[in-house]
């Protein structure tokens, strides 16, 4: 499993207040068949590498869509709301699943239907967030790191500085 996929369902199944409402329903692509509602589903839009002018960048953004589906729109949206709770509450950097996060922050929202699923349809709320972290293994402790006014981040063991 790649590094966002795991720093997402980390702080997605580790948050009490949406795990209330979907319990163990957060899937990675889809999901399944006769699932109840409400539910969540993950996966990896796209990886770019963090540009840097004197090497290779030991950074990485991922574009990660997680999908809140409902029986009723407004279970979509409660779920969506938790859904950008648990990213927002999340402690940055951090270290999830064994992958260090350095932020997390969402990017777009959309509201959806699809109305051939199941009996009355069901309601979807899709939202895209950037995941800032670190590829390289293994990844320094969140301990190397110094937080700087500007809100960039400085590699204690080589000086790397990271813009966010």
């Amino acid at each position: 499993m790649s590094a966002p996929i795991k720093i997402a369902y980390n702080i997605l199944s580790n948050y009490s207040a949406l795990t209330a409402l979907v319990s163990t329903r957060i899937n990675p692509l889809r999901i399944p068949q006769e699932s109840a509602f409400p539910a969540i589903s993950y996966n990896l839009v796209s990886v770019i590498a963090s540009p840097t002018n004197t090497s290779h960048s030991r950074t990485d953004f991922a574009r990660v869509q997680v999908n809140s589906f409902g029986a009723t729109f407004s279970d979509a949206i409660d779920v969506a709301a938790q859904v950008r709770a648990a990213f927002q509450d999340a402690t940055y950097p951090g270290i999830f699943n064994g992958a260090l996060c350095q932020a997390v922050e969402i990017d777009s929202e959309v509201h959806l239907t699809d109305d051939e699923a199941g009996f009355a349809g069901i309601y979807q709320v899709s939202q895209d967030f950037i995941i800032n972290y670190i590829y390289a293994a293994p990844a320094p402790s969140v301990a190397t790191f110094m937080l700087l006014e500007n809100s960039s981040y400085i590699l204690l063991e080589d000086g790397y500085k990271i813009e966010l």
